[in-house]
């Protein structure tokens, strides 16, 4: 059985080798302000969201991904673009919606907030990546939304629950290797921790319908280990767990 993923991003490249035998479907959202207009090009003009869509697809084959696009060619959006992308992907059946981006901006909160909740009632559960260097990055400081970090010692078969006020994990942060490139050359960062955490959850999904505190749980219980540290100190923390 599978679960509906939409990612809001950069678009999808559907050719790309690393995604080929995944089902996809999507559309752009256009505009800055309301009315937003639907486009049905979401072709990935950067390669940011394709990054994303193969990290998922690699630890979950069965995903059903509904691409949306809402960053421009140099990787922004308004925060009221996001919003309505939100609930557009909420009211087109996906149950996990992936975020690999954010605002530093605590104006823009209520907003993105609104549209998470909106998500939320409709029985969609937002995954958001946190700020690399611990900042406060909407929306993933909501307590409504999953949450991923990531660090360099953390293999792509472990996940860590980051204890603090917010429902954050800790994730591989690198994405599917490009041959004859080292790993260093590519992505990494928390955008791809979110969609490997988008992936697991998606995985617990397709299996059982649980709502958002009953999904912590169940992440939890595939948790290494519960963790109490900022993510730039946590090298010796790995290698004891």
């Amino acid at each position: 059985m599978s679960c509906r993923v939409a990612i809001l991003d950069s678009g999808i490249h559907k050719g790309h080798p690393h995604l080929q035998g995944m089902e996809i479907q999507g559309f752009s959202v256009e505009g800055e302000q309301a009315p937003f207009s639907i486009a049905d090009d979401y072709s990935d003009r950067t390669g940011h969201g394709t990054a994303c869509a193969a990290a998922m697809f690699r630890l979950n084959p069965e995903i059903e991904l509904l691409a949306i696009r809402v960053l421009d060619d140099e990787l922004t959006t308004t925060h009221l673009n996001l919003a309505y992308a939100i609930q557009c992907a909420a009211d087109r059946g996906a149950k996990i919606i992936n975020l690999s981006l954010g605002t530093t901006e605590a104006s823009s909160a209520e907003a993105i907030c609104q549209a998470v909740d909106y998500a939320t009632s409709k029985s969609a559960i937002c995954v958001a990546a946190a700020h690399p260097q611990g900042k406060r990055l909407w929306p993933a400081e909501l307590p409504s939304v999953l949450s991923a970090s990531c660090h360099r010692s953390c293999p792509l078969g472990d996940m860590y629950r980051i204890q603090g006020p917010v429902p954050r994990f800790l994730c591989h942060g690198y994405p599917r290797p490009i041959e004859g490139r080292p790993p260093t050359d590519n992505l990494y960062g928390p955008s791809i921790a979110a969609a490997h955490l988008s992936a697991r959850a998606a995985e617990i999904l397709a299996t059982e319908p649980l709502d958002f505190d009953q999904l912590i749980r169940a992440l939890e219980r595939r948790c290494r280990a519960q963790i109490n540290a900022p993510t730039g100190t946590l090298d010796q923390r790995l290698r004891q767990s």
